[in-house]
C-alpha cells in the first residue's frame, strides 16, 4: 500500500504520510502516528481519543465494548441476509455500468468488527476499513479480510480528497450528531462519479415512532441521536452535494422492540412481514439504502 498517495495528515491537514519504520509520518509537519497491532491510529491526539472513548463507555459500555454478531448467528439473521443481497446487487450492477469487475478503492465507512468486510472484498481491488474505536478494529483485524484497517475520526477524515471509488457507510449516521459534517465528509473523500451506499435504520417513520412510543425505556438508552425517513436523511445527502439516484426500503416487523428480534429470526415470519408490509406499509420497513453519487 502506497500510504503517501491516499492518506492525509490529521493534525496538520495538508501533509502526506509516509512508513518510518514502527510508525507514520506527516511529509509536512513530521507528526506521528503509531500502528497497534496492524491498525493505523490515524487520529489528531490518540491519547485524547481513547480518553473520550473511555468517557462515553461510562454511559453505556454496551455501546462501545459488546459484540457486534455476525449475520448468521444474529436474531435479525435473514433481514442482514436480504440487506447484504441488496448491497451486493447494487454493487455489481453499477461496477458493470463502468465496466469493471472492480472498484480501486472501496472504504467500509465505520466498519466496527468488520461484519461486513468479507462479503464486500470481492468488489474491492483494494478494501480499507475505519472506525472511531479500537476495539472493534481490533475485532476486525482479527477476522483477517486482507483490508487496510485504520482508527480515524470522521470529522476530521484522515484522507485526501477524491480517494474512493466506492462507500459504503452503513448503520452509522444515526450515531453522530452532526450528521451534516459527516456527510461533507463522505462527499470529500468520494471521488467523482464514486458510489455512496448508505444505510441507516428508518426509525422516523411513524411506525418505529409508535415502537419507540410503545416502549419509552429503550427511546431513553439508545445511542441513536437522529431519526430518519428517507425524505429528511435524503435532504442532508442532497445539501453535502450528494445525489440520491435509488432508495431502498427493507425488512417488515412488529412495532414492538421485544417482540422483533423475538419473531423475525424465523425465516417464515421475517418472509410474511416483508410481502405484507412491501403491499401495505411500504414505507414503513426498518431500514432504508439510499444509493447516491458525487
Amino acid at each position: 500500500m502506497n500510504i503517501e498517495s491516499l492518506f492525509r495528515c490529521p493534525v496538520c491537514g495538508v501533509g502526506g504520510l509516509a512508513e518510518r519504520y514502527v510508525a507514520v509520518v506527516c511529509n509536512a509537519c513530521g507528526a506521528h502516528f503509531p500502528e497497534v497491532g496492524g491498525i493505523l491510529l490515524l487520529v489528531k491526539n490518540p491519547t485524547e481519543h481513547d480518553a473520550a472513548i473511555r468517557e462515553a463507555q461510562a454511559v453505556n459500555p454496551e455501546w462501545y465494548l459488546a459484540e457486534q454478531p455476525p449475520e448468521e448467528v444474529s436474531p435479525w439473521r435473514h433481514h442482514l441476509r436480504k440487506r447484504r443481497r441488496y448491497v451486493e446487487q447494487v454493487l455489481r450492477r453499477e461496477l458493470i455500468k463502468g465496466g469493471r469487475q472492480k472498484a480501486e478503492r472501496v472504504l467500509d465507512l465505520g466498519c466496527g468488527d468488520g461484519n461486513n468486510l468479507r462479503w464486500l472484498a470481492p468488489f474491492a481491488e483494494r478494501l480499507y476499513g475505519s472506525d472511531y474505536n479500537l476495539v472493534r478494529l481490533a475485532r476486525a483485524q482479527a477476522r483477517a479480510t486482507g483490508a487496510t484497517l485504520f482508527l480515524a475520526d470522521l470529522l476530521n477524515y484522515p484522507a485526501f480528497d477524491n480517494s474512493f471509488d466506492a462507500i459504503f457507510f452503513n448503520h452509522v449516521i444515526e450515531h453522530i450528531p452532526d450528521d451534516g459534517a459527516a456527510l461533507a465528509t463522505v462527499h470529500r473523500i468520494l471521488k467523482p462519479g464514486g458510489l455512496l451506499v448508505l444505510g441507516t435504520p428508518n426509525e422516523g417513520a411513524w411506525w418505529w415512532q409508535l415502537a419507540y412510543r410503545r416502549a419509552p425505556n429503550i427511546l431513553a438508552t439508545t445511542d441513536h441521536v437522529h431519526f430518519y425517513t428517507a425524505r429528511t436523511i435524503g435532504e442532508k445527502m442532497k445539501a453535502a452535494g450528494l445525489s440520491v439516484f435509488e432508495v431502498e426500503h427493507l425488512g417488515w416487523g412488529p412495532p414492538d422492540w421485544r417482540l422483533d428480534g423475538r419473531w423475525r429470526q424465523h425465516k417464515i415470519v421475517d418472509d410474511l412481514f416483508e410481502m405484507f408490509g412491501r403491499a401495505l406499509i411500504p414505507s414503513q420497513a426498518s431500514s432504508l439504502y439510499l444509493i447516491a453519487s458525487k
